[in-house]
């Protein structure tokens, strides 16, 4: 990894002090409440194993007041930690949609890009492995209920949510939550790449 560190500071619903601020750095991940007693949150890079974010509805009686935007990380030990931007009565809303799209990338970009690569040299060597549920074989994926061939599978692409289906067979499907699956993200990537790949090899620019 690169020595660089980048910082996210969160300000507060109300008032533009900012009261959480998210350092990343080569070594791992820093979480500090500027406005608590609580102690600063580490995270080595190397326990970083997965995450996932969404954005929830806040909800009260008959009607959606709210909005929370969500990122969780797991770490080697199972353990998640969230990351949760409440914006009340749009409040915020703007500003936290871009913090949190910015936490995301920041994510991706120091952390979890190392698993991408790593997934797809495990794939050009032919190694099987498992990610997000689905099995990575020479020959296509599997997952519980279901099997495609390189050849035959084709993506669709959502703000949320991805869905994995065969070409001809378009019933044959699996979805891919961001919010709920851990690492959908890095699947979603590495299955666009390697789709791309198989359908350059097919048709081969002249």
């Amino acid at each position: 990894m690169e020595d660089s560190i980048n910082v996210i500071e969160i300000p507060g619903l109300i008032h533009n002090q900012i009261i959480k601020k998210i350092t990343f750095k080569s070594e791992g991940l820093a979480i500090e409440k500027l406005r608590s007693f609580d102690p600063e949150l580490n995270i080595l890079a190397e326990n970083i194993t997965g995450f996932r974010f969404g954005v929830n509805p806040i909800n009260g009686y008959m009607l959606t007041f709210g909005w929370q935007y969500l990122i969780q990380i797991q770490d080697a030990q199972n353990k998640i930690t969230s990351i949760k931007l409440n914006s009340f009565y749009r409040l915020r809303s703007k500003v936290y949609s871009k913090i949190w799209a910015a936490i995301i990338y920041q994510l991706w970009n120091n952390y979890f890009i190392y698993s991408y690569n790593y997934y797809y040299d495990l794939y050009t060597i032919k190694q099987e492995f498992d990610l997000t549920g689905i099995k990575f074989h020479p020959f296509g994926i599997s997952w519980e209920g279901g099997s495609m061939f390189w050849d035959e599978i084709a993506l669709s692409n959502y703000q949320t949510y991805f869905m994995i289906y065969h070409k001809k067979e378009l019933k044959k499907t699996k979805r891919c939550s961001f919010k709920n699956d851990w690492n959908a993200l890095i699947l979603q990537s590495l299955l666009k790449r390697i789709i791309q790949e198989h359908n350059a090899h097919r048709n081969p620019v002249v």
